[in-house]
């Protein structure tokens, strides 16, 4: 759901929004809050709890048949989040690859998984896990490896207030454990966002 201004708002979280800042001391009537309950319960909206991995596994259906069995990586691909210990955003990019076993998914899936488990309230680590564990059970490919890069805004907005400081989690699972020359093929070809 990319476009936040085609949900509808969620009257009882829109409600919520208005208490919480009607305690903090706003005034909504102040010309600036007058519409933030509303705009701010579709931001909250778009993250509704989401990361079932049946679902993560039914957008990797369609896979094809394929002699391939080399790495097949996607990334930096956007990561967009929320921290699940102080609902504050996680912003970031993740980089998956596989080795196939004779079986391939369309690239934009990689993005699109990584999309499932991430727009939710969750912990980076949850989500590195959950990608890679999702591609192995659907593709049953030689090896999965997935790195997340993310800058957390409890750590920027709160606590510590380290502007600077980026969160790296990585899962690595079959040939990328065992085998030296992937996992660094692997990281060779992650390249970071200009």
């Amino acid at each position: 759901m990319s476009d936040n201004l085609a949900l509808e708002p969620n009257l009882v979280i829109q409600e919520a929004v208005a208490t919480i800042l009607t305690e903090l001391g706003y005034d909504l009537g102040d010309q600036h809050l007058k519409r933030t309950p509303e705009r701010f319960a579709r931001v909250l909206q778009q993250f509704a709890a989401n990361g079932s991995i049946d679902e993560g596994e039914r957008l990797l259906e369609v896979v094809f048949d394929d002699e391939h069995n080399s790495l097949v990586m996607v990334g930096p691909t956007r990561v967009t989040s929320m921290c699940a210990h102080h609902m504050l955003p996680v912003t970031g990019y993740a980089w998956v690859g596989y080795i196939p076993d004779g079986r391939v998914v369309g690239l934009s899936k990689l993005a699109r998984i990584v999309d499932h488990f991430a727009r939710q309230f969750t912990v980076q680590e949850r989500v590195t896990q959950l990608i890679a564990n999702t591609l192995m059970n659907a593709l049953d490919p030689k090896g999965v490896m997935v790195v997340i890069e993310a800058e957390h805004g409890c750590m920027t907005a709160r606590g510590v207030r380290e502007p600077y400081a980026l969160t790296a989690t990585s899962a690595v699972r079959g040939v990328f454990l065992h085998e030296k020359e992937a996992k660094e093929e692997f990281l060779a070809l992650m390249r970071r966002p200009k």
